[in-house]
Parts: structure tokens; sequence; C-alpha cells
């Protein structure tokens, strides 16, 4: 009778920890996630969250490793296109094709990371304290604005009367380095301890 006893209280100790951590959520997630993935999030709601948590920390980390492999990418085609705009700015214009083209695989890239980001399930454990993530999480706001922004400020220059071209171009090519500075700390702090 002991040996029964022993096994139910064991069977019951086991499912309740097992559960508990299976569905232990952080405390001080971000608002966007735990409007996707909190204990009554988007995620779960519509059923295509992982059904453990182990899963979905598995699913977390091959997201985030995704995202800085084309955040990388994404990195290194907006310094080649960089360099395609100076040269427009120099009245080299033979790259002019090539710089529209690549302002699209640099975009659509940068949205793609970004995405990997912004949907990944909740890791372990949000602090409070100032963390090498937190700043990198703080200048995404920056460069996904800027980057919002420089196809449209694009488009302006081509739509904009010659007396107006020069400030077109200009406020264009700020907000590109602007952005683009900000995502060169992004990524730099992505290599440095948590």
């Amino acid at each position: 009778m002991y040996y029964i006893y022993t096994i139910l209280i064991s069977a019951l100790f086991s499912s309740l920890f097992c559960n508990n951590v299976d569905k232990a959520l952080p405390e001080n997630m971000p608002l966007h996630t735990k409007v996707l993935w909190g204990e009554r999030g988007l995620f779960r709601r519509v059923k295509i969250a992982p059904l453990t948590r182990q899963d979905e920390l598995t699913l977390r980390v091959k997201m985030l490793q995704l995202h800085q492999k084309i955040a990388l990418g994404s990195l290194a085609a907006f310094y080649y296109q960089s360099y395609l705009g100076n040269q427009l700015i120099n009245g080299n214009y033979d790259n002019y094709e090539k710089h529209s083209s690549m302002s699209k695989v640099v975009w659509s890239t940068y949205m793609l990371s970004a995405s990997l980001s912004y949907f990944a399930p909740p890791g372990m454990r949000y602090t409070k304290k100032m963390s090498s993530m937190k700043i990198h999480r703080a200048l995404s706001w920056i460069h996904f604005a800027g980057m919002t922004a420089i196809p449209w400020l694009g488009y302006n220059i081509s739509k904009s009367s010659m007396v107006d071209r020069d400030s077109a171009v200009q406020l264009h090519q700020n907000v590109a380095y602007g952005t683009l500075i900000t995502m060169s700390i992004s990524a730099l702090l992505s290599f440095l301890p948590y």
C-alpha cells in the first residue's frame, strides 16, 4: 500500500511540477509579447503556439538566430546601397537602377528579420536592469522608423521639383545614415554578452 501512495503522490507532484514549468511565462514581458504570447495571447487563441514551453523556447532560439543572420545580410546590403547612393549624390548616375533595386532587397530582408524578432516567443525572463539587449531593442525602434521612412523619402525625391530636390535628397540621406548607424550599433550589441 505504501508503494501505491508513493507512486500516486510522485505522479501527482510530477504532473503539477511539469505543468507549471510548461506553462510558466516570464514576468515583465513587453506589451507586444503579452498580446501575442500571453496566456490568452493571439497565438494561443488561434492555436498556432507550440504545445509546450520547451518547444516555444526552441522556436524562439531558431527565430532569433535566423533574425541575426538575415539582419547581418541586410546590414551588409544596406552598406552597399549607401555606397551607391553616395555615387548618385556625387553625380554618377550609372548605378541608379542598382540603387533602386537594392532598396527593395534591403527593405525586404530588414522587414523579414524584424518580423522574426518581433513575433518570437517570450524568453525565459525579462529584467528591468539595463543590458546590451535592452539597448538593442531600444535602437530597433529608431532604425525601424528610419527603414519605414526611407522608401517614402526616396520616392519623394523623384516627385520633388528642382527647387526642392536638394533638400529632399539631403533628408533622405540623413535618415538613411541615421538608420544605418543605429542598425550597425544594434548589430554590434547583439554580439556582446546579454
